[in-house]
């Protein structure tokens, strides 16, 4: 499974579980109610925003609910935006 396609995954497992539309969640996590449905028709995500997207989903699943097959739910490491503007030394 792509990214996209796991990001996607995620999105409509979570938002039927939780009753709320793409645009709901899309707006709680990327502050922006358009940003998932972008992705669905085509559209790109930075790697930021998609780590974040993936981290908000593990953190936020609904207790008690399957997460869904072939989305891998290791928690990725938080990065602070002074790090990774930081280059490091050697």
């Amino acid at each position: 499974m792509t990214p996209t396609e796991q990001l996607l995954t995620l999105s409509k497992s979570y938002c039927n579980l939780r009753g709320i539309s793409e645009r709901t969640a899309s707006g709680i996590i990327f502050r922006d109610s358009r940003t998932i449905v972008r992705v669905k028709e085509g559209g790109s995500l930075t790697v930021r925003s998609f780590e974040r997207a993936l981290n908000w989903f593990r953190e936020n699943w609904p207790e008690g609910s399957e997460w869904p097959a072939g989305v891998d739910r290791h928690v990725l490491p938080a990065q602070s935006k002074r790090a990774a503007k930081e280059p490091e030394h050697a």
